[in-house]
């Protein structure tokens, strides 16, 4: 995982001049000019120089501090970590969440209904909604504890919140009043400083902290930082008012552009004004986390539009859930992400045009690229709705008949004459996510141009499909909760049997396997994990395209088949259709009413999909030696075993 940290006085010596803001500009935007209006950018130059002043006044100038730490599970990032030990010699996580705010809106003036969020001015008598501040550090605490290796390896750390609104002369109105229930949270209104606190919080460093902490320092700079369908179990306790729901640090422009679409949503109603339909498209390749967000969506509405709903009460389905909450987050197809959500949120979602309310506020479809009719499915939607929003991607279509193309939702917006907005979610290498395998593929896939694999995913090439086997089959001994899976393209046809799967294996017996098994017990297999998916024979069982699409593991082993291979006399990918034992796909990749551009795209898609399912180590065994020299190239990291 890619990080900025440096010595408190380091950092000192380069705020003041700016080096440290310049320095998280590149962080963050790479070679993109500086833009010295950005709201981030000037909170750098303006916020980060006050704070380092403080710790070093604390005597903490060889203490170091993290900038713009990745927090996944939330919905930002953390402005700055310091690391330290204190007298008993505990490591010690300071979370640091700054504000440049001099005061806070009236929330019963400002339509507040919950403590968790607070109206900030931004111009006169114009206010936005953003989190309460001690909202955010304590959802950091929860993040880093449940998803930061080094913390979760940690035999004693403490983490500590401090939010310093170095521009406010009265904090205490984040803590009193409305918000007096802040107060009774722990420590955590005692952590929360203005401008005038400044002598109290050097005092309180001074107390929790006495020296730096280099080897926790280098583990957490060293920390893998993961975000799986599992942590969707988040959203039930959000629904039940009891947390914020889970989501990836890197979309929360994302959910806050829907946030106000929401809330104008209901202001128009309150006002008896129409309600203009609206579709929003989001895009997100692999790792984007498009199901969690969705979800939160989901969540989204529930807090803006129904807080006063009691959810403790729900049933397990979603017949329940759907008939009290005026929102729907559907699927077009995905039987198995259908069963894993069931199974981790208690919401069995329904289908594109199945059981879909004939009223409602607003339909969450989530992956959209895999509607076959956008006219007709659509047409549905908004005879229902007037606001609907589509997670997809282009690259994740896997039959030439799936048409949810960011191009096909634009033309119909268009042809509909309705209102369209387009979004797209970010991953980024530094949150330990696979976005650079992603890019490697994109390359390797859509335009063959170099690019080197390098980031913090594992990837390596076996040359024998048993070595391929024993490697899932190690790690998931040595590591009780990752859940580990074969996958592989329809090379073989689906007969319900053990032996489904045969390769030949030169000087050693066939390796046979069965595929995953049928809908009703795809969710257990998903869960599946460490030594007991092995003697539950789960590990065993390969997963195909139609059922790994949506759902990320911890380890994956990856057969690459003979249907889709490198010709490096024509130097370009090839179809062999002869090879495909989907009855459906292949009658689809032989029709001649389609183009060879978009089979070889689905072709590719099918890949991309199968070989971005880990978060954590991919191993991939080729049937063909042409494919393998070609692909070794972009993914580079080659074992032969």
């Amino acid at each position: 995982m890619e990080v900025i940290y440096k010595t408190v006085a380091e950092a000192l010596q380069l705020s003041k001049t700016n080096q440290l803001a310049k320095l998280l500009w590149r962080y963050e935007h790479n070679d993109k000019e500086i833009d010295v209006n950005d709201g981030e950018y000037k909170s750098w130059c303006n916020s980060l120089p006050k704070l380092l002043e403080v710790l070093s006044a604390s005597g903490l100038d060889d203490n170091e501090i993290f900038f713009e730490y990745p927090a996944i599970s939330t919905g930002g990032r953390i402005d700055a970590v310091l690391i330290g030990k204190n007298h008993l010699g505990a490591s010690i996580l300071l979370t640091i969440e700054l504000k440049q705010w001099e005061r806070i809106g009236d929330p019963n003036e400002q339509g507040i209904t919950s403590v968790t969020d607070v109206a900030v001015p931004i111009a006169n008598n114009v206010y936005d909604i953003r989190r309460h501040p001690l909202q955010q550090v304590r959802m950091y605490k929860d993040d880093l504890v449940r998803n930061n290796s080094a913390v979760k390896t940690a035999t004693n750390v403490i983490i500590e919140p401090l939010v310093f609104l170095h521009n406010c002369d009265s904090p205490e109105q984040l803590i009193s009043g409305f918000y007096q229930p802040w107060s009774k949270q722990s420590n955590l209104g005692k952590r929360l400083f203005g401008r005038k606190n400044k002598s109290e919080l050097i005092n309180s460093l001074k107390s929790m902290i006495i020296g730096p902490d280099h080897d926790f320092t280098l583990a957490f700079s060293q920390a893998e930082y993961m975000l799986t369908l599992a942590d969707l179990s988040g959203l039930k306790a959000a629904l039940e008012g009891k947390e914020n729901a889970d989501m990836i640090q890197d979309q929360e422009k994302v959910d806050l552009f829907i946030q106000k679409q929401i809330r104008i949503m209901k202001k128009l109603r309150q006002t008896g004004e129409k309600i203009p339909k609206q579709l929003i498209i989001i895009s997100g390749q692999p790792g984007t986390g498009k199901t969690i967000v969705g979800l939160h969506f989901l969540y989204d509405y529930v807090r803006i539009f129904q807080k006063e709903l009691d959810f403790t009460q729900m049933n397990s389905r979603s017949e329940n859930l759907f008939d009290k909450v005026n929102a729907v987050f559907v699927l077009p197809r995905s039987k198995t992400v259908h069963e894993v959500i069931d199974n981790r949120v208690n919401i069995s979602v329904p289908y594109l045009n199945t059981n879909l309310p004939h009223k409602t506020d607003l339909i969450i479809i989530d992956e959209a690229h895999r509607i076959q009719n956008v006219n007709e499915d659509l047409d549905v939607a908004f005879s229902r709705t007037n606001l609907v929003i589509v997670l997809q991607d282009d690259y994740q279509r896997v039959l030439p008949s799936e048409q949810g193309t960011v191009a096909n939702f634009i033309k119909y917006a268009r042809s509909r004459r309705i209102k369209y907005h387009y979004e797209e979610l970010t991953v980024q290498k530094r949150s330990g996510l696979q976005g650079n395998l992603v890019q490697a593929l994109d390359k390797l896939f859509y335009d063959n141009s170099d690019l080197s694999l390098d980031n913090s995913l594992d990837v390596c090439v076996y040359s024998d499909p048993y070595e391929l086997e024993k490697m899932l089959k190690d790690d998931a001994m040595k590591y009780p909760q990752h859940r580990n899976k074969l996958v592989a393209p329809f090379d073989w046809e689906w007969k319900r049997t053990d032996a489904d799967i045969v390769i030949e294996v030169k000087d050693k017996p066939n390796f046979v396997k069965a595929w995953n098994p049928m809908a009703g017990k795809q969710a257990e297999w998903y869960e599946s994990k460490g030594l007991a998916s092995i003697k539950s024979g789960a590990i065993d069982r390969v997963g195909c395209i139609y059922t790994v699409q949506g759902l990320e593991f911890d380890v994956v082993g990856c057969i690459w088949g003979l249907d889709f291979r490198w010709n490096e006399v024509k130097q370009d990918w090839l179809v062999y259709p002869s090879y495909i034992k989907d009855k459906r796909l292949k009658r689809l990749i032989e029709d001649k009413q389609i183009s060879e551009l978009d089979k070889k795209i689905v072709m590719k898609n099918i890949y991309r999909v199968l070989l971005t399912r880990s978060t954590k180590k991919l191993g991939i065994y080729f049937q063909d030696e042409a494919t393998k020299k070609h692909v070794c190239q972009y993914l580079l990291k080659e074992r032969n075993n």
